[in-house]
């Protein structure tokens, strides 16, 4: 654990093995990861889309920043590295490998819909919905659209960190389809 400008961070790979730990679940961990890299990458973010971001105090939001326009989910992956041009996730076990798709929980994918279909129904302007990953340091974006086929979503029957298997949607997003973020 370290302190920079107030902000306590915690080192979540100490954390996952000090059996101090142990009555967090997996999902606690990454919840805890996931907002302090939230609060980490504001700033960077609105550099990305080139406006100011609220973000979202709900726990639980379907996305994590937004404003008049846009919505912008960030997917935190501490596992998953880019290297000469390419993906790698390291699994459970420590073994490595390729991965030529980026997920996300397809709730998002919905909500997005569902948001501006309503919009359109009261001629309302649309927003625009962003899937952001953050993999070792480097930001990648993807625009949520309906038209193309640079997606694909599954079914998955798995432990997402609750000690337990669960069935939900998830929709990856094809690696070759996402715009890498270069700060000067």
């Amino acid at each position: 654990m370290y302190k920079i400008n107030s902000i306590i961070y915690i080192d979540y790979k100490l954390l996952k093995s000090n059996p101090l730990f142990t009555f967090m679940n997996q999902f606690d961990i990454d919840n805890k990861m996931g907002k302090d890299s939230e609060v980490e990458s504001h700033s960077d973010l609105e550099s990305i889309f080139n406006t100011q971001l609220i973000h979202d105090p709900e726990c639980f939001a379907h996305f994590d920043f937004f404003n008049d326009n846009i919505f912008v989910e960030l997917k935190t992956r501490p596992n998953t590295i880019y290297k000469n041009n390419k993906f790698y996730h390291t699994r459970k076990d420590g073994s490595t490998m390729e991965i030529d798709t980026l997920y996300f929980d397809s709730t998002k994918f919905r909500f997005a819909f569902q948001h501006n279909k309503k919009c359109k129904i009261k001629n309302l302007n649309t927003k625009q919905f962003f899937i952001v990953w953050k993999c070792s340091g480097h930001y990648f974006y993807w625009e949520i659209n309906w038209g193309k086929k640079d997606y694909y979503i599954e079914e998955l029957n798995r432990d997402f960190g609750h000690g337990r298997k669960q069935v939900r949607d998830v929709t990856n997003v094809y690696t070759k389809c996402l715009t890498h973020i270069v700060f000067a």
